[in-house]
C-alpha cells in the first residue's frame, strides 16, 4: 500500500517536472519569438518644397514713334500749286530750316517756337513786287498745342477743331494792306501760313498738311 503511494507520488512529481519544463520551454520560445519580431520602421514622409514665385512677365516697352519728317518746300507746295493759289508769276523765293514766325507778343508762340527741334520755312511771291506769302512748319508738343490754341483763341483768332485738327485764322490791317494768318495744329505738327488773305493761307496750310501726311504714314493726322 505504501509502495503504491510512493509510486504515485513519484509519478506526480515527475509529471509536475515535465509540466514545468514544458512551461519554461514555452516561455523561452515566446521570449525568443518576441525577440525575432522586426521593429516597425518609420517611413519618411516626403517633403514638398514651397512653389517658387513665378516671375511676372516684363511689360512690353511702348514703340518709339518715328521722327517727324517735314518735306522740302518744293514738295510741301509744288510751284504749279503755288501759282494756282497766288499768281501765275509766282516763284519760290527762299527756303530755310527754321521757324520764321512772328507774333512773339503772344508768349505761347515764342515758347512753342523755342521748343521746336524740326523746322522748315518757305517763301513764295512775285519777284520785284509786294506780292508774297510764306509758310513755317515745325514739330510741337501736346502741351504746347494746348497752350498755343488757348492763347490764340484768347487773342481773337477764329476757327474750329475737326478730327483733332485745329485751324485758327486771324486777319489784321496795317499801312501796307491786309495780313492774314492761319495756324494748323494737330498731333505733333504746327503749320503757320501768312499772306494777304485767309482765302490763300488756309488752303495752302491744308495742302501742306496733306504732304506731311504722305511723308509720315505712321501718323494719324
Amino acid at each position: 500500500m505504501n509502495s503504491e503511494r510512493e509510486g504515485c507520488s513519484g509519478n506526480a512529481a515527475a509529471t509536475r517536472g515535465r509540466i514545468s519544463a514544458v512551461a519554461a520551454s514555452v516561455m523561452m520560445l515566446s521570449i525568443a519569438l518576441a525577440g525575432c519580431v522586426p521593429t516597425a520602421t518609420k517611413t519618411a514622409i516626403p517633403t514638398t518644397s514651397a512653389p517658387s514665385a513665378t516671375a511676372s512677365p516684363s511689360s512690353t516697352p511702348l514703340p518709339t514713334p518715328d521722327p517727324l519728317i517735314i518735306p522740302g518746300c518744293d514738295t510741301l507746295l509744288p510751284l504749279t500749286d503755288a501759282k494756282s493759289f497766288f499768281s501765275t508769276s509766282t516763284e519760290k523765293l527762299d527756303e530755310q530750316d527754321s521757324l520764321a514766325i512772328t507774333g512773339e507778343e503772344i508768349p505761347e508762340i515764342a515758347a512753342a517756337k523755342s521748343d521746336a527741334s524740326i523746322a522748315k520755312n518757305c517763301i513764295w511771291g512775285v519777284p520785284n513786287s509786294d506780292g508774297v506769302f510764306s509758310a513755317s512748319l515745325g514739330d510741337i508738343s501736346e502741351a504746347d498745342i494746348t497752350a498755343l490754341t488757348d492763347a490764340l483763341v484768347s487773342a481773337g483768332y477764329q476757327g474750329a477743331t475737326d478730327n483733332n485738327i485745329a485751324t485758327l485764322e486771324f486777319t489784321s490791317e496795317n499801312e501796307v494792306g491786309t495780313t492774314a494768318t492761319t495756324h494748323v495744329l494737330t498731333g505733333d505738327l504746327w503749320i503757320l501760313v501768312t499772306g494777304p488773305s485767309v482765302d490763300l493761307t488756309t488752303p495752302v496750310a491744308m495742302a501742306m498738311l496733306d504732304q506731311v501726311r504722305l511723308a509720315n504714314p505712321t501718323r494719324t493726322y
